[in-house]
């Protein structure tokens, strides 16, 4: 009986964090994400042309080595096909192969 209360008390609580409103956002909050999300888009831009060229360069040799007609460029391509990564801005963690150690060397040294 005593873990029946105990237990509706608890998901009571957990109801009310469940039902709680965050405060809206702060204009500098507001001009912050839409300076995000425009970096952001621009990001994805830039990786869409490089996925371009790319592609431009291999059809390209393809049809110099293996012979073949010459085919109109495609044009843009589409968002949808564009990997989640290419939207994402780079970040501080990784190999740079400088002197800095990267985010993933934080273990003690072996003795």
């Amino acid at each position: 009986m005593r873990t029946t209360y105990a237990v509706a008390i608890l998901m009571a609580g957990v109801t009310g964090f469940a039902l709680a409103k965050l405060p809206p956002l702060t204009p500098e909050q507001e001009q912050g994400a839409a300076a995000k999300k425009e970096a952001e888009q621009a990001q994805l831009e830039k990786e869409k042309q490089l996925l371009e060229r790319a592609q431009d360069r291999v059809a390209e040799y393809y049809k110099r080595t293996k012979g073949g007609t010459r085919a109109t460029p495609a044009g843009r391509t589409e968002d949808t096909n564009m990997p989640k990564t290419t939207r994402e801005l780079p970040r501080d963690s990784g190999t740079k192969g400088g002197t800095q150690p990267s985010a993933e060397a934080h273990s003690a040294p072996a003795k």
